[in-house]
């Protein structure tokens, strides 16, 4: 079973057998053929020998080494033959030419009496054969060397010395063992052909084989990473699909908690306001009523009623000052909306651009609120309204103003109408002496001016 695992290696196996085999009938006819002639030389029967033969035979010594060189050369051609893959197309065919002139000249040197180099001829063609086109290539190539050796046989026929003159000078015992011997070389070098052949064709066939099982692999390989491609995409839209809604939940949850926020805010102040300027107005009306009947008692009252607006004061500066974000407390303006952007971006998926241009080192806290909040929401609207992938914002001071440019690639929209998004920033602007213009343009574009109306010290950042 082992011999048939590797037809490759047991083709080139026979291949090697084939030329040894004919290189050892080569000698031997070579040599037989010599012997023969020195032989008639010392028996001094040369007149009689030379009396059978139409032409004067080659010297004997000359015979054996004109067949062991071309032999030599045409084993050699046949070794680069095996490997003409690896060789150009005009220097394969002018290897098997030379080839074929070496079967011809053996042929003739070893008086026609052998022709079976004419299958290792064969034998390298066979070698290289790959595909319909090198089979028809094959196939004329066949047929030449048929023509040409037919050809030359015939023009030879009548100038060699046959093999049966050399073997007439033996007695009949001796001539009863060299022609079926010489034949038994024969049919042994076909046979071994013939063996070569069909390890050929298996060798072949099993590389088809082999070939076809990778095709088919590869294909399997390909469906199967298709699938996983599509697969992944599904998966990837799927998470795409979780990602939208967990910003779309962050968002809201961000916004509920800001409802809230105020709310309680909104519930303090009207607590706390709402219960002093209750007692004031009462007080009021009270002292209206004692103001000339009992003027101390009334001064004493309206002492009273100070002191309760000093405290409702107090606690509206105290709600006030937990609207104010907590990064305006530690961090100057810059340095807060710098964060807020970073942290828009991670948390909402918005790539987010801040420039700053003779930004102002100081802004009064009012001022800055404003500039925050406005700031915050032109993000916030860019993301959930419209679904904007960047924001670029612009934050460029002049001396007497600030001028904010905040602009994304989202949706935008054709008719812009006022929500309660851009109302709440018109009011803030307002308190402010602000102006806003915004418009919907490859995206949404908000500007917004804001005086500044104090002195202040300015650096370019």
């Amino acid at each position: 079973m082992a011999f048939f695992r590797n037809f490759r290696i047991h083709a080139h196996g026979v291949h090697v057998l084939l030329t040894l085999y004919n290189g050892i009938i080569v000698f031997l006819l070579a040599f037989f053929m010599g012997i023969t002639q020195k032989k008639i030389n010392l028996s001094m029967s040369a007149g009689s020998f030379l009396q059978q033969v139409p032409v004067l035979p080659v010297p004997a010594d000359e015979r054996l080494a004109y067949a062991l060189a071309a032999f030599g050369v045409l084993a050699g051609c046949g070794y680069i033959y095996s490997n003409a893959g690896r060789l150009p197309w005009p220097l394969r065919y002018a290897v098997f030419v030379l080839e074929m002139s070496l079967c011809i000249f053996l042929m003739h040197i070893l008086n026609l009496a052998y022709d079976g180099v004419v299958l290792l001829l064969i034998a390298d063609l066979m070698y290289c054969y790959q595909g319909r086109h090198q089979m028809i290539v094959m196939l004329l190539a066949m047929a030449v060397v048929y023509f040409v050796i037919s050809y030359n046989v015939s023009l030879w026929q009548m100038k060699v010395v046959p093999f049966e003159v050399y073997a007439g000078y033996y007695n009949h015992e001796v001539q009863s063992m060299l022609l079926p011997l010489k034949n038994l070389l024969t049919y042994g070098n076909i046979t071994i052909f013939v063996i070569y052949m069909v390890v050929l064709i298996q060798d072949k066939r099993r590389e088809n084989e082999e070939i076809a099982g990778l095709n088919r692999q590869l294909l399997s390989a390909n469906n199967k990473l298709n699938e996983s491609n599509l697969q992944l995409n599904i998966s990837n839209a799927k998470l795409n699909a979780a990602n939208k809604k967990l910003k779309e939940y962050a968002m809201t949850i961000a916004s509920l908690t800001e409802i809230k926020e105020r709310n309680r805010l909104a519930r303090e102040i009207h607590d706390t306001l709402g219960h002093a300027l209750t007692g004031i107005v009462a007080g009021l009306d009270a002292c209206m009523v004692t103001l000339e009947i009992a003027p101390k008692e009334t001064r004493e009252q309206l002492g009273l009623l100070r002191e309760t607006a000093q405290h409702g004061m107090v606690d509206v500066r105290r709600s006030m000052h937990m609207l104010r974000p907590d990064d305006l407390e530690k961090l100057s303006l810059q340095e807060a909306l710098e964060k807020l952007a970073r942290d828009f971006s991670r948390t909402a998926g918005v790539q987010v651009e801040i420039k700053f241009d003779k930004f102002p080192a100081q802004f009064r806290e009012d001022e800055a609120d404003v500039i925050y909040r406005i700031v915050q929401e032109g993000m916030t609207n860019a993301s959930r309204h419209g679904h904007a992938s960047h924001v670029g914002i612009s934050l460029v001071g002049n001396g007497s103003s600030l001028e904010i440019v905040i602009a994304d690639n989202g949706i935008g929209c054709q008719k812009v109408k006022k929500g309660f998004g851009l109302h709440h920033m018109q009011e803030r602007l307002e308190l402010l002496g602000g102006t806003l213009r915004f418009w919907s343009e490859k995206g949404f574009v908000l500007e917004i001016c804001i005086p500044l109306n104090r002195e202040w010290k300015q650096s370019e950042v």
